[in-house]
């Protein structure tokens, strides 16, 4: 394939998601949920559009399924994707990604990890308690290497981390 398609498909993608922000927001908004994110790629062969809704406390399934239904329409009636594609509404999930610096600022001094563009101190990938959020940079107290600064432009990917309970390690059922 042509880099120039590639070029121009990245271009559509990008469009077609910017068009989707702008028709959405509003709709969600004014209900009390924020759009968390939106992605639109191929996926097995088709395309996939996914829009990712929460508010403060968590988002119902049947929030999801009623919004899944509005923003289908509002979509059908707008038509910004000019191609066959499948619709999917979902939460974040416990582990959700952080897109945005609002994202971080929702979970300073709570546990993320951060996935680098290029090795600092030896590695790409860091876990600890997220400290700052900068213009520029964030911060954040890795458990083995210290406090780490990740400029924005250097952040790949970066996730809420949860801390799950650790099973006790009490044996039930075990005859004497």
């Amino acid at each position: 394939m042509c880099p120039l398609f590639f070029s121009w498909m990245h271009s559509a993608v990008q469009d077609i998601i910017q068009q989707v922000t702008a028709l959405v927001s509003p709709l969600v908004e004014e209900e009390g949920i924020e759009l968390w994110g939106v992605g639109f790629r191929s996926e097995a062969g088709r395309w996939v559009l996914r829009l990712t809704l929460d508010r403060e406390g968590g988002i119902s399934l049947d929030d999801l399924s009623r919004f899944h239904r509005q923003l289908n329409d509002l979509l059908d009636a707008h038509d910004p994707v000019p191609w066959r594609y499948t619709l999917e509404v979902s939460s974040p999930g416990i582990n959700r990604p952080l897109l945005r610096p609002s994202h971080y600022q929702r979970y300073l001094g709570k546990r993320v990890r951060i996935q680098t563009r290029q090795t600092q101190h030896g590695r790409r990938m860091f876990v600890g308690t997220l400290n700052q959020v900068g213009e520029t940079r964030v911060s954040l107290l890795d458990g083995d290497v210290g406090e780490v600064w990740v400029a924005w432009d250097n952040v790949l990917k970066a996730t809420a981390e949860h801390d799950f309970p650790v099973p006790s390690s009490k044996k039930k059922g075990t005859l004497r």
